[in-house]
């Protein structure tokens, strides 16, 4: 029979003396783009660097929209929190800021990984008075 594409569960094989569809490996692949390389499962599997699986391998994370293993990154431990700070100052206000940061362990091998937050913010009391005053006392000539 001759046809423009192929059935689910087949790919096409076309060259000059070939034209035909031949049957993808995985009986839970719905479309591959070659014999061993799943491009679509069929429903209950994720789709993984060209193979199905039934849950997705360690370190990565199911995408139900495309239902696919997407590799996520291991963070690292927090950063102690820095100092407490208002436009770059660490008094002389009533409230501030203080981050934390963590570096990524394990890169994730493919670009776009899920990865949690590596940044922290916190709202944190300011000293109100800077050390030696606001208005600083007139030195004695000496």
């Amino acid at each position: 029979m001759c046809v423009h594409t192929c059935p689910p569960g087949y790919f096409g094989v076309r060259g000059l003396e070939v034209n035909r569809c031949t049957k993808c490996r995985s009986p839970s692949c719905e479309s591959c783009f070659s014999r061993d390389f799943c491009m679509k499962c069929k429903d209950k599997f994720y789709l993984h660097k060209g193979q199905c699986f039934r849950q997705c391998p360690p370190s990565t994370a199911a995408q139900p929209g495309t239902r696919e293993c997407q590799e996520t990154c291991m963070p690292g431990p927090w950063s102690q929190w820095s100092a407490c700070t208002h436009e770059g100052r660490t008094c002389g206000c009533k409230w501030g800021v203080e981050t934390r940061v963590r570096e990524v362990l394990g890169a994730a091998q493919e670009e776009g990984a899920a990865c949690p937050a590596l940044l922290e913010t916190r709202k944190c009391r300011m000293r109100k008075h800077c050390p030696g005053g606001e208005h600083p006392l007139p030195t004695t000539p000496g």
